[in-house]
């Protein structure tokens, strides 16, 4: 493994390891171990901070696999976001949901579960929940790359179902998996479903190499 390669995949797993963080946050706090605010200041914002380190390190040193995939999964992250959150509006609006999740982060980031969301919660609980989006993004593009479009289906499936089988789920007092809600396991899924297949197709149609991050040897400077 020649010393470009291998400082492209520690880089990598670098941006793996962060973007995995802000997703487990709300489960972490729900299961215990830690509030919402403590976790924010001292494992996403550092988080994010390395992770923009990081960004820098690829175009400064010319890592143009990890750099073009870090623009594309977090870009089609953000997109297929959009298109869970009108699924998710839907249902919210239709009383299949048990909260706006969004707005429901933003107290709990802001510490504000007994004064209700105000404009800063609402910004905030916003956009650590298309940050997630974008995270999960990262992971699948770094992870997966240019596959057939249903890679993205299956793989936001699995995320719908880790959410539904989650801790914060479990705390709302809505049955297994959400079941004693009428409609929440639905607009969970459909909700996955849209962003799986926004992701799946968007990063097979602008990544430029078929084969995923770490078995890419050609690191020449383009």
């Amino acid at each position: 493994m020649n010393r470009i390669f291998r400082e492209e995949t520690i880089l990598s797993l670098i941006v793996l390891a962060m973007a995995a963080i802000s997703p487990n946050l709300w489960p972490a706090a729900s299961a215990g171990y830690g509030g919402m605010p403590f976790l924010t200041k001292w494992l996403l914002i550092p988080s994010i901070i390395i992770m923009l380190i990081v960004f820098g390190m690829a175009w400064f040193r010319h890592h143009n696999q990890l750099f073009h995939r870090m623009i594309v999964g977090g870009g089609v992250g953000l997109i297929a976001t959009i298109g869970l959150e009108i699924i998710r509006q839907i249902g919210f609006h239709l009383g299949w949901m048990p909260g706006d999740m969004p707005k429901l982060l933003g107290v709990l980031i802001t510490n504000r579960f007994m004064l209700g969301p105000s404009t800063l919660s609402n910004i905030l609980g916003y956009a650590y929940h298309f940050w997630n989006g974008i995270c999960f993004g990262l992971i699948f593009t770094l992870i997966v790359g240019r596959k057939p479009f249903y890679w993205g289906i299956i793989y936001a499936l699995l995320i719908g179902t880790g959410f539904l089988l989650s801790p914060p789920v479990q705390s709302m007092g809505i049955g297994f998996m959400g079941t004693g809600l009428p409609g929440m396991i639905e607009t969970v899924y459909v909700a996955h479903l849209a962003y799986g297949t926004i992701l799946g197709y968007l990063d097979h149609k602008w990544l430029r190499q078929p084969e995923w991050l770490f078995g890419i040897k050609d690191h020449q400077v383009v």
